[in-house]
């Protein structure tokens, strides 16, 4: 478990183990972290390590072999996925190709709203709309998400998230699709939702530079294990291992000096 103090945990991931029963894999090996209230966490690691696994479990969309999942404080292991106020961005977007942009938004909200008769659909249409201003796509509400480009449909999948008020929004990849100005122009908007609303938010990632621009912390995952959990200042002036030292400073570090390369630089 992490050094944070409690007092702020969000969700508490403590000593998830999971084995793949077809090969025998371990996927995840007793992992625990503390996720504090309004973080921005990224979980940086190679394919296969392991990451998009964890939020799977997280999610509900995957049962660990041992462990548990507290948020705050409540054990949701075993809860499904409506149940645990979580929304997950994917890398593919999931959109409904045959639902407009605002139809969307709005779909899960309405039988979410229907369920606990929580609000009307007036309102989730006019909370729709306001999300999707936020987001710079009101114009494109009509329109059908073929008509979309990447970019536009990942922020259609932010706005589906946010609709229902999360207590943790999850990201697997969002931008790994995305061209290198749509992908900035994503993290921008995301970094947004988090100062504006203050959600707390678990991303997933295998860009050194990504994770260092965008986390209050980053945890460093080799195959199964945590190798280090730390603020981007802590992991490159303390690299817990040379694990960390090569797939997340040196690399870092390459990317950089290639930049100030094409940029003229000395290096």
């Amino acid at each position: 478990m992490d050094t944070l103090s409690m007092s702020n945990c969000k969700l508490s991931i403590q000593g998830i183990n999971k084995q793949y029963k077809n090969n025998k894999a371990i996927a995840l090996d007793n992992v625990s972290v503390d996720v504090m209230e309004g973080e921005f966490l990224s979980i940086l690691g190679p394919s296969g390590c392991g990451k998009t696994t964890l939020l799977r479990i997280i999610a509900g969309l995957l049962q660990p072999d041992s462990g548990k999942l507290l948020l705050d404080g409540k054990d949701i292991t075993d809860a499904p996925p409506a149940k645990r106020s979580l929304g997950i961005v994917f890398q593919n977007y999931a959109l409904f190709e045959n639902m407009t942009v605002l139809e969307n938004v709005t779909y899960a909200a309405y039988l979410k709203a229907k369920r606990e008769k929580s609000a009307t659909k007036e309102e989730i249409t006019a909370r729709a709309m306001e999300l999707l201003r936020e987001l710079g796509i009101a114009d494109y509400a009509k329109k059908y998400p073929a008509a979309l480009s990447g970019g536009q449909m990942q922020r259609v999948a932010i706005a589906r998230t946010l609709i229902l008020n999360p207590d943790i929004m999850l990201f697997d990849e969002p931008a790994s699709a995305l061209d290198v100005a749509t992908r900035l122009q994503l993290r921008t908007v995301i970094k947004d939702i988090q100062a504006k609303f203050g959600t707390t938010m678990i991303y997933i990632t295998h860009d050194q530079e990504e994770a260092f621009a965008m986390s209050d912390r980053i945890m460093v995952m080799e195959t199964a294990k945590i190798s280090q959990i730390g603020t981007p200042s802590e992991i490159v002036s303390a690299p817990a291992n040379d694990y960390v030292k090569s797939f997340v400073v040196d690399n870092l570090q390459t990317k950089i000096d290639s930049l100030n390369r094409a940029l003229g630089k000395s290096v």
